[in-house]
């Protein structure tokens, strides 16, 4: 048993100068499943090959009490999708620590949307791996969430036990997916989110915690952490992959995936794990997505984006999916109208008041969002 605490609350094409997957025994035609052509038309889906079940006959001495005899285990089957554009410089590093986990069997979706740069020449090593599939969209999807999602559309978990995400640059420690198997199998949470250690090429480190205080409507301002340590059930991924492609129009504005697939989960009133132990590097660079959280630039494109109204827009965006996952959620509901009232001193006191009592963040990194309601910004 895990001793440390946690808690619950396609076309594929010739890219970069990879051989094109089209021929590979695991890809089968996407237009057989219903709402597909909607969001993805003329795609190919990426099917893994199915998963048996896997015996370890070996187990742990820690995960057996003492005096018990050892017993055969199951390995997890974890499915792994990772968004990659220009990623040349880090993404084998991260493939390798990736493939090198402790204990759970392995299958890597990576979607190359678009590289300019050595990305190729960096897979093509790995084009012979049975466990790893590569996509790639027909024309750049403009984000990594976008990217991510035409994924999730593109690929069903078949057999897999987990789905997890990743991306190109960080690196995982070996027992990460094996951990975070086991926190949701004796949890019984539908996902998994962990901390993060942040490092930077000049040698700097730093913890990046994760608040694990649940409230009623905490999902719908914000995610449940770094979206490249999520892993979820096989259960409760299908089930947002079919949601998600059912509602191509709305998820088209969706920036951060993660922040979606939390605030599905919390819709539906599942449960979700958060680890208190780092099982990741969180790589920090001049051309991270968003970066670590506490960083001058991370906070400085923050408070840009809530200034130019691109907040808003996903606040709207992601309590529109919400209600359409959950339309009997009154919190949902309640929520919608506040942002939809004219922009007066009364608003701006509700909203701010719905931050401060929803936010499960501390109150430090809280506070943006405060005051920017105060300041009629959101």
């Amino acid at each position: 048993m895990i001793e440390s605490p946690y808690f619950f609350g396609a076309n594929v094409r010739k890219s970069n100068g990879l051989t094109p997957q089209r021929s590979h025994p695991s890809l089968v035609d996407l237009r057989s499943e219903p709402n597909v052509n909607s969001r993805f038309p003329g795609m190919t889906i990426c099917l893994l090959p199915e998963s048996g079940t896997t015996i370890l006959k070996s187990a742990h001495r820690e995960d057996l009490p003492r005096g018990e005899p050892r017993r055969e285990l199951v390995i997890p089957k974890v499915l792994v999708l990772m968004a990659a554009r220009n990623g040349a410089s880090w993404i084998a590093a991260q493939i390798e620590s990736i493939l090198n986990q402790a204990e759970v069997d392995v299958s890597l979706v990576i979607s190359d949307d678009g590289s300019t740069d050595d990305t190729g020449a960096e897979l093509r090593p790995y084009v012979d791996d049975p466990r790893i599939c590569w996509l790639s969209p027909l024309r750049p999807t403009g984000s990594a969430a976008q990217n991510f999602l035409w994924t999730v559309g593109g690929t069903p978990s078949n057999g897999h036990s987990h789905v997890a995400f990743s991306d190109q640059d960080d690196l995982w420690l070996s027992d990460k997916l094996r951990r975070a198997c086991r926190v949701l199998e004796v949890s019984g949470a539908a996902g998994y989110s962990c901390p993060v250690s942040a490092f930077w090429e000049d040698g700097r480190e730093a913890l990046l915690r994760q608040s694990s205080r649940l409230t009623q409507s905490d999902f719908l301002f914000e995610g449940a952490g770094q979206g490249c340590t999520f892993v979820l059930t096989a259960k409760v991924y299908d089930r947002m992959r079919a949601f998600l492609l059912q509602c191509p129009v709305q998820t088209d504005a969706v920036r951060y995936h993660d922040w979606l697939i939390y605030a599905l989960s919390r819709s539906w009133k599942l449960q979700w794990a958060f680890d208190t132990v780092p099982m990741l590097k969180y790589r920090q660079h001049a051309t991270n997505d968003t970066g670590a959280r506490g960083s001058l630039r991370a906070v400085t494109k923050r408070l840009t984006l809530i200034l130019d109204g691109w907040y808003l827009t996903q606040l709207r965006t992601i309590a529109a999916i919400c209600r359409e996952a959950a339309p009997e959620d009154q919190v949902i509901t309640e929520w919608i109208r506040l942002l939809s009232q004219p922009n007066d001193l009364r608003r701006r006191l509700r909203v701010a008041r719905f931050f401060i009592r929803g936010g499960r963040r501390r109150m430090s990194d809280n506070m943006v969002l405060v005051i920017s309601a105060l300041a009629g910004w959101v």
